[in-house]
């Protein structure tokens, strides 16, 4: 996503929902046949379906990989980038730049590995 807009989007993290999964949770909750139940599913319903969308990309994971043959040298392992950095190991490349400039987060993905 390199033709800019990806500073105009937020990442999407546990913030965000989706409407349908919202939707159907409500349904579940209120599931009951009673009047009162019906009511409230159909106005909570309702209020879901009028909120805006957000305009969000889902989160990618990258590492940082470091290059053997350059001291301080590191790679993002989603778009390739060089990063050069004079701190003290991987750790600390890690921490002090957490994501890369292609907006994956450089935690090491779902393995934990940075």
């Amino acid at each position: 996503m390199m033709d800019g807009s990806f500073h105009r989007r937020k990442k999407m993290s546990d913030e965000y929902i989706r409407k349908a999964k919202a939707i159907k949770e409500v349904n579940c909750a209120l599931d009951r046949e009673t009047l009162l139940f019906s009511f409230v599913r159909k106005v909570t319903i309702s209020a879901l379906k009028r909120l805006p969308s957000a305009d969000v990309d889902p989160v990618r994971h990258g590492r940082w990989l470091p290059i053997v043959s350059y001291n301080n040298t590191y790679k993002c392992s989603e778009c390739g980038r060089l990063l050069v950095d004079i701190t003290d190991g991987l750790k600390m490349v890690a921490k002090h730049y957490p994501y890369c400039h292609c907006g994956a987060k450089m935690d090491g993905g779902e393995n934990g590995r940075v």
